[in-house]
C-alpha cells in the first residue's frame, strides 16, 4: 500500500499525527523530528519490501516484518537508510533492544496496540488527502464543541481533540479554564492566540494553544478550532452569567425571607418578644433545607467584605468568581451575596464542643478573601437563626475592623472589641468634614505624620510616652508634632472637642495611605533634649 499527498502546501508532519491524526495515542518510542513532511506510506510486510522506500516516508510494519527479534532490527536499519519518516510497529513486537537501536539509529518509532493494517488504512487517508481530512476531523470537533454547556465543557473537547496541543482560557490575563501548561513557555512551541469577543464585540477572553513547531498543518487546523470554540464560549459564559445570577437572586431572597422568619414576632416598636412569648426562631423554613442551609443549632455568621466598596449587591462577576473560589476550598458552607459582600456562616449543633469555626476554616476563608483582595470578619456562636442575624450584623463590625490588618485579614467581633464600632463610621463623610474643620492643615506635606501622632496620643489618653512607643519616635518628636498639630488647628487638649478631634484623626487616617498603628522607622540618635 502506498498513499501520495495531494500537494505540498497540504504535507502533514509525524507531529500532527501525532496529536490530531491516526497515530494519536501512539507510544513514542524514540521521536527523531516530528517537523518533518510525510510524502509516502508504505505497508510493509517483509523485508524485501522496504528496499523500494522512498525519503519521507511513514512505514507502517505487520506480519514478518513486524515479528520482532532481528527482523525489526533489520527493519530498522533498512528504514534508517532510506530516510523514513517514521516507523510504525506494533507494541508486541516491540522490544527494549529495538528501543535502544531506535534512539542510537535517530529515527523516530512508533508503537501502536490497534491492528497495524487499521492503522495504515486511516493513515492513507490522511497522506492520500490530508485537507479533506482536516476538514471531517473540525466538522467532528465542532459537533461535539456544540454539545457542550459550560466553559470547562469547552476547554475538555479541545484539549481532547489536541491531546499534544494544551489550550488554556485566559480572562484579564488569568487561568480561568483548560491546560496551565499552554502558558509555559517551552522551546520548539509557538504560542497561537485567538480573541474571544464577549457581548457587543468587546474582548472578554483569549484562547491560547502551545503548539509545536515548525508544523504548516498545526498552523491552519489549531487556529480554526480556536476560532470555532469562540461561539460555544460565549454562549456557556452567558449560561453561566445567568444561572450565577439566577442563583444570587433566589438565595439572597431565600436570605430575605429567612430574616423575616427570625424577626417574626417581635412587637410593633421592634422590642423583643414578652417573657413567655414563642421565641423567634421557633423552627427554621422547610426551604432552607432544599437550599442546604442549616440554621437550627449554633451558627457562627462569617462577613467577607467587597473590597469594591459597593453599598448595594457585588457585581455578578466579582460573585461568579469569589463563589468558585469558595467552593473549592469551603464547599460545605453556603455562600449568599448581600449589600456590600458576602455572608456565610458555620452551624454546629447545640452542645456542641468548639463554639466556633475551626482554625483551619478560617485560614481558607482568609485563603479566598486575601485572592480577592477582601477583609473578613466572624462573628460570635448564637443560636437559632435570630441568633444568626445578630452574629452577621457583628461580623460586618469585625470585617471592618480586619481592613487594617490588609487583603485577607480575619478579625472575631469577640477579639476586635470596641475598635470594631469605628468601622461603622462613614469615613468619606467624616474626611469630607475634617477637610472643613481643619482647612489649615489640607495642603501640608506631614499631615499623615501629625495626624497620625495625635491620633496616637488620644489613643493612649495622653500619654506621649506610650504614643512614642506605639509610633517608634523619640518622646521630644510627639512633643514637636504636637506643636505643630496646635498651630495647624488641631485642638486635642480642649476637653470640649477632643471627642471630634479623635473621631476626625480616625477617619483621616483610615482614609489616607499608611497605618497608625504600624511603627514608623526607628528615629536616628537624638540628645535628650533634641527634637526632631
Amino acid at each position: 500500500m502506498r498513499a501520495h499527498p495531494a500537494g505540498p502546501r497540504a504535507r502533514l508532519t509525524v507531529a500532527e499525527m501525532l496529536t490530531v491524526g491516526a497515530l494519536r495515542g501512539a507510544e513514542e518510542v524514540f521521536l527523531a523530528d516530528g517537523g518533518g513532511p510525510v510524502e509516502h506510506l508504505v505497508l510493509a510486510g517483509e523485508l524485501p519490501r522496504l528496499r523500494e522506500l522512498a525519503p519521507d516516508t511513514v512505514v507502517v510494519l505487520h506480519g514478518e516484518a513486524a515479528s520482532g527479534g532481528w527482523s525489526l532490527a533489520s527493519a530498522l536499519h533498512m528504514a534508517w537508510e532510506r530516510h523514513a519518516a517514521a516507523v510504525v510497529t506494533p507494541r508486541v513486537a516491540l522490544s527494549r533492544s529495538a528501543a535502544l537501536l531506535a534512539r542510537r539509529l535517530g529515527i523516530t518509532v512508533l508503537a501502536v496496540d490497534r491492528d497495524p493494517v487499521e492503522v495504515a488504512l486511516a493513515l492513507a487517508a490522511e497522506v492520500a488527502r490530508p485537507e479533506a481530512e482536516r476538514a471531517r476531523r473540525v466538522a467532528a470537533c465542532a459537533e461535539l464543541l456544540a454539545r457542550e454547556s459550560t466553559v470547562r465543557g469547552v476547554l475538555s473537547v479541545l484539549n481532547a481533540e489536541l491531546a499534544g496541543v494544551p489550550v488554556a482560557l485566559l480572562v484579564d490575563g488569568g487561568l480561568v479554564a483548560g491546560r496551565a501548561a499552554a502558558l509555559r513557555p517551552g522551546r520548539g512551541r509557538t504560542d497561537v492566540r485567538v480573541d474571544v469577543p464577549g457581548p457587543g464585540g468587546r474582548r472578554w477572553a483569549e484562547l491560547v494553544a502551545a503548539v509545536p513547531e515548525p508544523s504548516d498543518g498545526y498552523a491552519e487546523y489549531v487556529p480554526t478550532l480556536l476560532r470555532l470554540a469562540r461561539a460555544p464560549l460565549l454562549a456557556a459564559s452567558a449560561r453561566g452569567r445567568i444561572e450565577t445570577a439566577r442563583r444570587t437572586a433566589r438565595e439572597q431572597a431565600a436570605f430575605r425571607l429567612l430574616r423575616e422568619s427570625a424577626e417574626h414576632g417581635r412587637s410593633a416598636d421592634g422590642e423583643p418578644p414578652a417573657a413567655g412569648a414563642a421565641p423567634p426562631d421557633r423552627e427554621p423554613p422547610v426551604w432552607t433545607s432544599e437550599l442546604g442551609w442549616r440554621v437550627e443549632g449554633v451558627n457562627t455568621a462569617v462577613w467577607i467584605a467587597d473590597p469594591a466598596g459597593a453599598q448595594g449587591s457585588p457585581a455578578p462577576e466579582r460573585t461568579t468568581v469569589v463563589r468558585a473560589a469558595w467552593a473549592e476550598r469551603l464547599p460545605d458552607l453556603p455562600l449568599v451575596a448581600d449589600q456590600g459582600g458576602w455572608l456565610s456562616w458555620w452551624n454546629q449543633p447545640r452542645g456542641a464542643p468548639g463554639g466556633g469555626p475551626p482554625k483551619r476554616l478560617r485560614a481558607l476563608v482568609g485563603d479566598v478573601a486575601r485572592a480577592h483582595g477582601a477583609a473578613v470578619g466572624v462573628g460570635s456562636p448564637l443560636p437559632g437563626a435570630a441568633g444568626l442575624l445578630r452574629s452577621l450584623r457583628e461580623a460586618r463590625l469585625a470585617a471592618g475592623a480586619a481592613a487594617a490588618d490588609g487583603p485577607g485579614g480575619v478579625r472575631e467581633f469577640g477579639d476586635a472589641g470596641v475598635a470594631a464600632a469605628l468601622a461603622a463610621l462613614p469615613v468619606d463623610h467624616l474626611v469630607a468634614v475634617a477637610d472643613l474643620v481643619f482647612p489649615a492643615l489640607a495642603g501640608v506635606r506631614d499631615r499623615e505624620q501629625i495626624v497620625r501622632t495625635v491620633l496616637a496620643v488620644l489613643d493612649h489618653g495622653g500619654s506621649l510616652h506610650q504614643a512614642a512607643t506605639r509610633l517608634g519616635v523619640h518622646r521630644n518628636t510627639v512633643l514637636a508634632r504636637l506643636k505643630r498639630a496646635q498651630e495647624l488647628g488641631l485642638a486635642y487638649d480642649d476637653p470640649a472637642g477632643r471627642l471630634a478631634v479623635h473621631v476626625l484623626c480616625h477617619a483621616l487616617v483610615a482614609d489616607g495611605p499608611g497605618d497608625a498603628r504600624q511603627p514608623e522607622a526607628p528615629p536616628p540618635a537624638t540628645g535628650p533634649g533634641q527634637a526632631r
